[in-house]
This record gives structure tokens, sequence and C-alpha cells, in this order.
């Protein structure tokens, strides 16, 4: 029953996306944002999490009303990132070229120059997807790394998408080793860590001015590599073009005369600090359905059981 439903599901998607391909793209990202208001609308479970989210990140800074919007902004950025992602079929650099410009392409440089190979560090924010195809043109291959899709029909589809341009995928599972490998050969990895991780396997860093559970894996390989660390973003623009932009790269170097897990967390906090600058100046763009801050640190747990005890004392 589970793989007929997958394949439903895929089907559908499949049969939409090729839909999406007769319609001038401006009607596909239209129709997008539309869709995503109307999930907005309807789905209560997300709209409460992403509000919830907003309250932890920017408390009285901003009205209801404001984060109201921003939400809706949200579903409706996701809802045409959606339609443009199952439009794509395989992506050819003559079309992507016309919707994408480059920013900081001096770092990027600067950083594989280094010969220490190049982590760059992706957040779900803008079009990810579509930065990572558009980077292995620009500047040759990468491996990404990612989880699987629970759906394995549109896992493949997905693999087919992101390995335009040469790229590989590499799933999280088994990445580790490779990841390595790839740095002494001087090759690009993109890792996405703004999600949140299990308590097992996280690093507890200031996010918004709240302890956020985060993937320590990218700092970590960088001090044992000597990678360098970039931070890149895709930042939709007016005309429904995309600017891809490459940070400063961040060399672990400095850190390297400290103890490891103190060098780790801040790296870990310089990456998350870089993110959230670009969450605060366009929230409307990041991932804000995801329970960012779901994972509590264990002080914190420490803190609710003390009060329990005590109320109930």
């Amino acid at each position: 029953m589970t793989r007929a439903r997958h394949y439903t599901e895929y089907l559908a998607a499949l049969v939409l996306g090729r839909a999406m391909r007769l319609l001038p793209r401006r009607a596909r990202l239209a129709l997008g944002r539309t869709a995503g208001g109307i999930v907005f609308a309807l789905d209560a479970k997300h709209r409460a999490v992403t509000l919830q989210n907003l309250d932890f990140a920017f408390g009285s800074t901003k009205t209801a009303d404001e984060k109201y919007a921003i939400a809706r902004g949200a579903f409706r950025h996701f809802g045409a990132m959606l339609f443009e992602l199952i439009s794509f079929g395989r992506p050819r650099w003559e079309k992507l070229q016309k919707i994408v410009e480059f920013e900081g392409i001096e770092n990027i440089e600067s950083a594989k120059r280094a010969g220490k190979g190049v982590l760059l560090v992706s957040s779900h924010f803008g079009n990810w997807e579509l930065h990572g195809i558009a980077h292995g043109y620009r500047f040759g291959p990468i491996a990404v790394v990612a989880r699987g899709q629970d759906n394995p029909y549109f896992n493949q589809w997905l693999e087919e998408i992101r390995t335009a341009g040469g790229n590989t995928v590499l799933y999280k599972q088994r990445a580790l080793q490779r990841v390595m490998r790839l740095m002494k050969d001087n090759e690009s990895v993109a890792v996405v860590t703004d999600q949140n991780v299990s308590k097992e396997d996280a690093l507890f860093i200031d996010f918004f001015g709240r302890k956020a559970a985060t993937t320590p894996v990218a700092s970590w390989i960088a001090l044992k590599t000597g990678a360098a660390l970039v931070p890149v973003f895709t930042l939709p623009l007016a005309d429904g073009r995309y600017r891809l932009i490459y940070e400063k790269p961040i060399y672990p170097g400095a850190y390297t005369n400290m103890g490891r897990r103190r060098a780790v967390e801040l790296l870990t906090q310089q990456c998350a600090e870089v993110q959230e600058g670009y969450v605060r100046r366009n929230p409307e763009f990041w991932l804000w359905q995801h329970r960012r801050w779901k994972t509590r640190p264990p002080e914190e747990r420490s803190e609710e059981v003390s009060v329990a005890e005590e109320e109930a004392s």
C-alpha cells in the first residue's frame, strides 16, 4: 500500500511538473505562490509551527501582523520554489544562466586556491537546490550531502535534478569518509546546516538569541582537513531571477590553537551568525515551517524538571 501511495504521489507531481513546463516561467511562479497561499490557509499545523518560530526569533520586535505576513510570504515563496523545481526536468545551463547572477565569485575562487577543499555551507534559504545545480555548471561539479527522501520515487527524481551539471549526491548515512577524501583532492562539497538535529548529534549554538541544536559536521571536517567554509545563499530578486551569493571564506587555521570542541563551537557559531543575518534581512525566504528549536539543550530540560518538582512540593 505504501509503495502504491508513493508512486501515485510521484506520478501526480510528475504530471503537474510537465504541465507547468507548458506555461511561461512567470506564470509558473505565480501559480506556485498562489498554491503556497492556499496551503498556508488550510494547513493549520505548519502555520502554527511557522508562527511559533517567528515568535521565538523576533519576539516583540515585530507585531503579530508583521509575523503573520512573513509566515504567509514564506509559504508563498516555497510554493513558487516547488513549482520551479518540479518543472525543471533536467536543467540545462543555457536556461539557468538566464535566471541567475553571481556575487562573491572572488570568494569561492580564493577558497579553492587554498588547495584544502571547500565546504559550501548552505541553508534552506531562497532556492538552494537551484544554487547547487548552477554552481556545478559554472564552477565545476560538487558533491551535495543530502538526506534520502521517504518516497523512493521522489528521491530518484530529485537526484536526477541535483546531478545536472555533473554534481553527485552523498547520502548522510555514508557520506563522511567520502567527504574527507574529496577535501584531500581539493573538491567542493555542499552541506546544509540550518536544520534541527537530534541531541546526540547536536552542538547547541545561538540562533536568533535561542539555543538551537545544530550539526557541527562541517566545522569538524574543516578543522580536520583545513578546508575553507564558504556560506552560500540564493536570494530571489524582484524580477524573478536569483542572486547566487558566496560570502567570505571562513578558514579554520585561526582556531587550531585551542581545544577541538571549542574550535568546532566557534566555527559553527560563526556560520550560524552569517545565516541569521540573511534570514533577518529577508525572513520570507527561509524555511520557518521546520521546527528549528525543537531539540533543547540538557540544561533547559533540567530547569524544566526543577520547576516541575518545585511546583509539586
